[in-house]
């Protein structure tokens, strides 16, 4: 009796949710069905990417596992499959396609994607360099390749380097349309002279294949301000030839060092983002595809660190750039980092040991209680940083974090007296600490709570 009673439940569950969509519904978003009953995954405002997937010869069932394991973040938008999917990987001769790698990745996957079309290492012509994995690795370090890549950027004022361009990105596109829906024209690729002719092209090829398709720019980028006031001054100038008409989503990359007014220079690039495209009347969603802080405690990106630090950052970041107004953002990365890469332990799961890291938990609860957020707005940014996030369901959730531990009085912002405080992750626990607080004595510090 007992049996039949969990099976009747069960399948009460399954008529009321949806098939589909069992395993994917975070307790606190639930509610976000659209109009149609279906479950909209698009409406996920936080992803990660870098490093998730495998050389596709560790075999496809290591790829699935992998997916799986993305499942237990929840419905987080993916990004950079990781290698086997650039260009000349892809195509690596005019009549060879491989799309081994990509079809493992993409068909045994539900969560939403942003797709690079040329992938992640630039945009050469791969017919006329060499490409192969011997002769890039005998160019020495990654800088070497780098210069590599550029140097052979395809040409589109050359009739057939780019009539082997649309080629590629039809075939590419036309591949994966009834999957993906959100294409991004390369990864970081906004100073190359030839970025309009790259970019108005593969704007024009995609929407001719796939008019519904949804196009990103591809981003500024910058480890410091010097950086992105380059790449800055170079979407200006694009913005300046009419380029505004060849995106849907602008979208730009910022990490930063974290010392000193950290929370001010996020908000401060955002700023410069968006006034360059204001500059030229263009209103276009921002994304921020790439952001992170590493918890390697001498690292070159970020400054000093710690695992507790980056558990905190993991927050910070997200929250900080979804009040000034970005539609999505990213962390970078996941699992794929090593002491050779400026990103080293940026990770969210530990490169060398495929162990959860803190940040990897709380990244998972800040998803659970506002990765469907309706809107967000700023309440205090002084001292005090307090925000406040509406769920589908209408429900508030307030973050909250100081420069310096202190207890202060927010019973202005809540009708009951007492309200549940949970703590970010920032050890070896799995599950956060919960408490009830009286909304006149709630205790905040450097490290972000979520009070609801």
């Amino acid at each position: 009796m007992k049996r039949s009673k969990t099976i009747l439940v069960f399948l009460a569950m399954i008529c009321v949710m949806g098939t589909g969509l069992v395993g994917y519904l975070q307790p606190s978003i639930a509610n976000e069905i659209g109009d149609k009953g279906e479950f909209d995954k698009y409406a996920m405002h936080f992803g990660v990417n870098g490093g998730m997937y495998p050389d596709i010869r560790q075999g496809e069932a290591k790829i699935y596992a992998i997916t799986r394991k993305l499942d237990e973040l929840g419905m987080v938008w993916l990004r950079h499959p990781g290698k086997d999917t650039a260009w000349f990987e892809v195509q690596p001769a005019k009549e060879t396609w491989n799309f081994r790698k990509l079809d493992a990745v993409i068909n045994n996957n539900k969560h939403p994607w942003v797709i690079e079309v040329y992938g992640a290492t630039g945009t050469p012509y791969p017919f006329k360099g060499d490409f192969s994995k011997q002769y890039l690795e005998s160019l020495g370090g990654k800088r070497e390749i780098m210069d590599y890549i550029k140097a052979n950027t395809v040409d589109m004022s050359d009739p057939e380097q780019k009539a082997d361009a649309e080629v590629y990105v039809k075939t590419f596109v036309n591949r994966y349309k009834d999957k993906i829906k959100y294409w991004e024209i390369g990864n970081e690729g906004i100073q190359a002279p030839e970025a309009f002719d790259i970019i108005t092209n593969t704007y024009t090829w995609i929407k001719e294949v796939y008019p519904d398709a949804v196009v990103l720019i591809t981003a500024g980028a910058g480890d410091d301000y010097n950086m992105l006031k380059d790449g800055l001054e170079a979407f200006d100038s694009l913005l300046a030839r009419g380029i505004g008409d060849y995106f849907d989503i602008a979208n730009f990359h910022y990490y930063g060092r974290i010392e000193g007014n950290f929370e001010e220079r996020l908000e401060q690039r955002f700023d410069e983002y968006k006034a360059t495209m204001d500059k030229y009347g263009v209103k276009k969603p921002i994304w921020v595809t790439e952001t992170s802080t590493s918890s390697y405690e001498k690292s070159v990106l970020s400054g000093p660190s710690s695992e507790q630090i980056q558990a905190r950052h993991v927050v910070k970041r997200l929250v900080i750039f979804s009040a000034k107004g970005a539609e999505k953002v990213f962390w970078h990365d996941y699992r794929e980092t090593f002491k050779n890469n400026k990103f080293y332990q940026c990770n969210l799961v530990d490169p060398e040991t495929n162990i959860p890291k803190p940040a990897y938990y709380t990244f998972k609860l800040i998803v659970d209680k506002l990765g469907y957020y309706k809107t967000v707005e700023t309440l205090r940014r002084d001292s005090v940083r307090l925000y406040k996030f509406t769920t589908p369901t209408n429900k508030p959730i307030f973050v909250v974090w100081s420069s310096s531990s202190q207890t202060i009085d927010l019973s202005e912002y809540f009708e009951a007296k007492e309200v549940l405080v949970t703590h970010i992750i920032e050890d070896n626990s799995v599950q956060p600490k919960t408490e009830i607080t009286k909304t006149t004595n709630i205790h905040i510090s450097a490290s972000p709570i979520f009070i609801e």
